[in-house]
């Protein structure tokens, strides 16, 4: 897991490259609106989220004072920066994406493991959860719902029930498009945290 020094100096680059950009071409090109000459609205799991890149990076919610994680902040401005291609409706694997064989296993400890291991006999919470989201069905798994994450990346979570003969499984599904718009780290990341989202709301719905 990456130190706090680590996500602190990848949020700094990013800003740096942040001031770079023009403001008109981010909001084009990642689905965001801008929102002054020094600041963007990017929604991120159907939040709303101010950037502003000048005359410092700072990324907070809209409609709250909540302080917004370090990997959440992150991914929001690695988003913004490679953001431009579209999803093309072809669904791909995390060891489709590239170099994710290498972060593989470490994506399968944050993101899958958890999925199957909360939600693997809950679908029915497991539905609820992603809805709260702003998720919407789709025919695949027994539970099977789409998630947009930002707007121009959705994921897909698909969950197996399990029977006598068979234990509960799960799989992640990401457009095809994710491989140009995010490291396979951060996709890692991003799947990680919308998992431990979902688990959030199941505990809170499970002990109402």
């Amino acid at each position: 897991m990456a130190r706090i020094d680590d996500y602190k100096e990848s949020l700094r680059l990013a800003a740096l490259e942040l001031k770079e950009r023009d403001l008109s071409a981010l909001a084009q090109s990642s689905g965001a609106e801008i929102a002054s000459e020094n600041s963007l609205i990017m929604p991120f799991l159907g939040i709303p989220y101010r950037v502003q890149v000048q005359p410092e990076t700072k990324i907070g919610k809209v409609d709250s004072d909540e302080e917004v994680s370090l990997p959440d902040q992150i991914l929001i401005a690695h988003y913004l920066l490679g953001a431009g291609r579209k999803a093309t409706g072809t669904l791909i694997t995390f060891r489709q994406v590239p170099d994710g064989h290498f972060y593989f296993d470490a994506f399968q400890r944050r993101a899958r493991d958890p999925l199957v291991n909360f939600f693997g006999d809950k679908g029915p919470l497991f539905l609820k959860c992603a809805e709260t989201l702003g998720a919407t069905r789709v025919e695949s798994g027994d539970f099977g719902m789409e998630f947009t994450v930002f707007p121009h990346i959705r994921v897909q979570l698909v969950l197996w029930a399990g029977d006598e003969e068979f234990a509960p499984e799960a799989t992640i599904l990401f457009d095809e498009s994710i491989q140009w718009l995010l490291s396979a780290e951060d996709i890692a990341v991003m799947s990680g945290g919308l998992v431990y989202r979902l688990i959030g709301l199941g505990k809170k719905l499970l002990s109402a």
